[in-house]
């Protein structure tokens, strides 16, 4: 059994890099290169000095080498030493697009006279294929027609490669034919969704990127209060399943009106505790008491449940005050390039939350309580639902807030600090 020497590893990531440290305790590494230094301790080896390993990676997934040493001890010797290669391997991030296609996506906005629908079509399209060998992306456009069919929902499963097949569904989908305005039924296709990112092959963190331009309904023209509770729920069980949802509200004169639902879903979908969406004066309980006869949002309560209008649960979603909000993205469709590049900004910030320590490494679970994390330098807790936790012993997840927090765009150094007495290399 051979113990691992090194006591950190600081990784700067790009998206969706596989990182690979060939660690080794010949003396032919470089300690001044810009890799860092990582030392492994072979049997015969009496090393008790650490380095630290600083991997850099590139958004196209390069693979960044740390040159080793022995960790900067003088007492270390290569007698024994044993060449072995150490890989964290962050698993491929799955992104969903789902696209708003009401009428009012194809309605000009009252100032810029800009139609949201063929500028966003193609700032989707183009990050889509600058980055579809590192996501796995997926798509869908949801509408639908009162007492008609609902939801209206063309879509495509996500999968690596998947720019021309995305754009195959996506070029010819335009306003719906008829006079029938197209509705806003966003709790009826996130299941849709949902069955889509849980196909067999997306093992990575799953996201959906929403695009919307106003406010949620059943296809029945009716409160939007209760849509928008609906909806809101439905997010933050998908959230409690490990699909966030990032929100962009692409800019109209309808979207103004809509800020606080924009915000309410934010938080829903990076697990943040919303604010309730819903009209000036209006309480859960009212809200309860105006949707308990609307059969789609009755419906979301599930079988055998009931709302308790009086004392009980009251609203499907579950609101409350943040100290910190979820970013809502507003893109201006009368300035292309901003839009596409906001896109690409936000999905290349996706980063993996799941670690594997490939190779024949291990860790002693008894122990984890001599170990850390940190990102950007601010250590985060060991917690099974709010920090960082071992799935098992060769796999490392960032949950809750911690996962949130790495995802920060700005975010990308974080550092594995496990003491050698813990970790081992079989």
């Amino acid at each position: 059994m051979q113990t691992f020497s090194t006591r950190r590893f600081s990784v700067f990531f790009g998206l969706s890099a596989a990182l690979a440290a060939a660690a080794s305790c010949s003396a032919g590494g470089d300690p001044g290169s810009s890799g860092g230094r990582l030392g492994v301790a072979g049997s015969g080896s009496n090393s008790a000095s650490a380095g630290s390993g600083s991997i850099i990676t590139t958004p196209n997934g390069a693979t960044g080498n740390i040159t080793t040493d022995n960790g900067g001890g003088s007492n270390a010797t290569d007698a024994g030493c044993q060449h072995k290669e150490i890989n964290f391997v962050p698993k491929i991030p799955t992104v969903f697009v789902l696209v708003d296609r009401s009428d009012s996506m194809f309605t000009p906005d009252n100032k810029t006279q800009v139609v949201n629908w063929n500028p966003l079509k193609a700032g989707v399209l183009e990050v889509v294929k600058q980055l579809e060998g590192q996501v796995r992306f997926g798509f869908g456009a949801v509408t639908g027609l009162a007492g008609g069919m609902c939801p209206i929902f063309e879509s495509i499963a996500p999968a690596l490669n998947n720019s021309a097949a995305i754009s195959a569904v996506y070029q010819p989908l335009g306003k719906l034919p008829g006079n029938e305005p197209g509705q806003t039924p966003i709790i009826q296709a996130l299941p849709l969704v949902q069955g889509l990112l849980n196909q067999p092959g997306n093992d990575g963190d799953k996201y959906i990127l929403f695009v919307t331009d106003g406010e949620p309904d059943f296809c029945d023209n009716g409160d939007s209060d209760c849509a928008m509770d609906a909806v809101v729920g439905g997010i933050q069980k998908l959230a409690a399943d490990g699909i966030h949802t990032i929100i962009f509200g692409i800019g109209s004169s309808i979207i103004n009106t809509s800020s606080s639902f924009l915000q309410a879903m934010a938080n829903a979908g990076a697990s943040l505790p919303p604010p309730t969406p819903f009209a000036s004066m209006k309480t859960p309980q009212s809200v309860c008491y105006a949707c308990k006869g609307v059969s789609p949002w009755a419906a979301q309560w599930g079988t055998g449940a009931t709302p308790d209008c009086m004392t009980g649960a009251q609203t499907l979603g579950t609101y409350g005050s943040s100290a910190t909000n979820a970013t809502v993205y507003n893109p201006d469709a009368a300035n292309q390039a901003a839009l596409t590049t906001q896109i690409a900004n936000v999905v290349k910030g996706i980063k993996s939350c799941t670690f594997d320590l490939g190779g024949d490494i291990s860790v002693d679970l008894n122990q984890l309580d001599r170990a850390s994390i940190a990102v950007e330098g601010t250590n985060i807790p060991l917690s099974q639902d709010n920090g960082w936790r071992m799935n098992n012993a060769s796999q490392v997840e960032l949950v809750g807030s911690a996962c949130t927090t790495w995802n920060d765009p700005k975010n990308t150094h974080i550092d594995f600090n496990f003491p050698c007495e813990i970790i081992v290399v079989k």
